[in-house]
């Protein structure tokens, strides 16, 4: 089973840690899989890429970015060039998907942190962050609900935007031998759990 936390900033963006000071918080929790996912920016999981490879460090990074659309934060997976901010959402989805990643829905219906709120746009990403550590329970709820309604894959993450806070909240995959190919198809594929820690909580789900 990979514990993967697919929703952490670094300060390459608005975070606070370095990618090297992430990638040791992930491995002393005992994370196999992260993605750095910094504001309209791969350099932060681009170096993360670099340095586990360099290092053999005993975990493993997908590429990821959070997009600044004009309707909300669109992360987006498994691409090799950045995305321009205040691109129209809809159209960010297809860019993302002709450059071979996949897309999901950012903290949704968290308004007043830039997540998406129209129910339009849940149907054209393949997935939903149902589980955001930074989110309220409501607005987790709410995601996974709509998930379910209108059949899309599921991510979730701690959101952290400092190290210590790497990993309160992560997808659990049924995964052995992986690639970021293998990752991206059971994430879009909605087949994996999802467990956090909000606010000191515990929270554990079943798919």
């Amino acid at each position: 089973m990979i514990k993967a936390d697919l929703h952490i900033h670094s300060n390459n963006s608005d975070g606070k840690s370095s990618v090297r000071e992430i990638l040791k918080s992930a491995i002393d929790k005992k994370l196999d899989l992260i993605s750095i996912t910094d504001h309209d920016t791969l350099n932060g999981s681009l170096e993360a890429v670099e340095i586990v490879q360099e290092e053999h460090l005993p975990i493993k990074v997908i590429r990821g970015v959070e997009i600044s659309t004009a309707q909300g934060h669109l992360l987006a997976y498994g691409i090799n060039r950045e995305i321009d901010k205040g691109i129209d959402l809809i159209e960010a989805v297809k860019l993302v998907r002709d450059l071979g990643g996949i897309t999901s829905l950012a903290h949704p219906f968290q308004f007043y942190r830039h997540g998406a709120i129209r129910l339009t746009f849940f149907k054209v990403v393949d997935c939903i962050e149902v589980f955001n550590a930074r989110s309220l329970p409501i607005f987790n709820i709410l995601s996974n609900f709509f998930r379910k309604k209108y059949k899309r894959g599921l991510t979730a993450g701690s959101d952290a935007h400092h190290a210590d806070f790497v990993g309160s909240g992560y997808v659990v995959l049924n995964l052995k031998n992986y690639s970021e190919e293998d990752v991206l198809k059971t994430l879009k594929s909605g087949n994996c759990d999802f467990s956090g820690k909000p606010s000191g909580i515990f929270w554990k789900f079943k798919c």
